[in-house]
């Protein structure tokens, strides 16, 4: 039985079945092993990791622990209490209607980061103008109908992540903001901080930055360097404000002081910088990479509660929620009726009851008909008993996005 433990309870012969450290981006550490001595707890410790996953089928045990199950019952406890929360933001156009707009914007966003990284790598200048422009455009797009962004950001390719995560997280902080009520120019800085904030990996050595596995501990301490290139590359571009500044170079900061690149503490980051941190773990985690399988939306979101309080802005991490639905648009749910269906719209009464588009039945195992149903709609009886993971049933999901 898999446990759950304190980093203050780990010794030497203990097996680690999950370092449960996915909230550091690149880290080098092994995700299981058997931990052979002191120093390897230290170094364990000195990276902020606080919980560990254990298994005592593979080596020592603690009886003072709780079970992974037990652990993922308190998460999703959290996660329905967050769940019980009036969602905060209204549309103000429909999701169908929105969706056209949105594509173009998604595919002008992915080809001008795509050009910036180009330019940059050759030693050209920002061109921050255009910039300016696409970010006006995705907060006009996130205030009539965040949903048509949020669904495009669920469709990605493993192979294109630099680029794809730039634009998704753009797309997170302008819906953050949103539900945040922050006022448009802030909002403004943030998306386009957000769009830019790993633009300074163009200045990594290929062979660090793609590389399909984990980092050695060398090339780690090369990777973090992209915080700082960033950093300069935008001070050094005219028009770039200083929140834009601050959002790229504290989304890998930590509220206990265990991020990079200047270890700073809660009150230390920028309240932007917190929100940045948040979304970028989250949309990280989401996405399948060449090393890793992305969670699921609701299990993702599970996960950041469990990080929340130390590492993650706890009130932050609940009104980032809160902004998504606990089920997100691109997640795969489970119906009372034994249908499966995908969230493509969150409801403005009740987090619990999105629009979803029906797809497959699970007992008869085949795919059915696409419906749409509005679950918080008067008079509909079918409800959401439960997120699930779309691997287990070949479903793509991004498949059934385009609306």
């Amino acid at each position: 039985m898999i446990k759950k433990i304190s980093v203050s309870q780990l010794k030497p012969g203990m097996y680690v079945s999950d370092l449960n450290c996915d909230w550091i981006p690149h880290h080098t550490l092994q995700k299981e092993g058997r931990i052979p001595d002191e120093a390897t707890i230290k170094e364990i410790r000195r990276r902020g990791i606080t919980d560990v996953y254990i298994d005592p089928a593979r080596g020592l045990d603690t009886d003072d622990a709780i079970s992974a199950t037990e652990a993922d019952r308190q998460n999703q406890q959290k996660l329905e209490k967050a769940g019980e929360l009036k969602p905060d933001q209204s549309a103000r156009t429909g999701v169908l209607e929105e969706m056209q707009k949105a594509e173009r914007l998604h595919s002008e966003a992915k080809g001008l980061v795509s050009n910036v990284l180009r330019d940059v790598k050759m030693g050209k200048a920002i061109q921050v103008d255009a910039f300016d422009q696409l970010a006006d455009g995705m907060v006009d797009s996130v205030l009539r109908n965040h949903n048509a962004l949020a669904c495009l950001g669920r469709i990605r390719e493993k192979d294109n992540y630099l680029l794809e995560h730039s634009v998704n997280l753009a797309v997170l902080m302008g819906i953050f903001a949103r539900s945040l009520k922050i006022d448009r120019q802030t909002m403004h800085q943030a998306v386009v901080g957000a769009m830019l904030h790993d633009i300074g990996k163009v200045m990594i050595p290929d062979a660090v930055l793609h590389k399909p596995g984990k980092l050695t501990d060398d090339e780690f301490a090369v990777m973090r360097k992209h915080v700082i290139f960033s950093r300069e590359l935008l001070k050094k571009t005219p028009g770039v404000s200083e929140l834009t500044i601050k959002v790229a170079a504290q989304h890998h900061e930590r509220i206990d002081g265990s991020g990079y690149p200047d270890g700073l503490h809660d009150c230390d980051i920028c309240r932007e910088g917190k929100m940045c941190a948040i979304a970028d773990v989250y949309d990280a985690i989401t996405a399948d990479r060449v090393y890793h399988k992305g969670l699921a939306p609701t299990s993702a979101m599970k996960k950041l509660l469990e990080w929340s309080g130390t590492h993650l802005d706890n009130n932050l991490v609940h009104r980032f929620i809160r902004s998504m639905g606990i089920y997100p648009v691109g997640s795969l749910v489970r119906l009372k009726s034994q249908r499966l269906a995908v969230v493509i719209e969150a409801s403005e009464t009740d987090q619990r009851m999105p629009t979803v588009k029906v797809v497959y039945h699970e007992r008869l195992r085949q795919f059915l008909p696409v419906e749409i149903i509005d679950l918080s709609r008067p008079g509909i009886q079918d409800e959401i008993l439960q997120a699930v993971d779309p691997g287990k049933y070949n479903i793509r999901v991004g498949d059934f996005l385009h609306l």
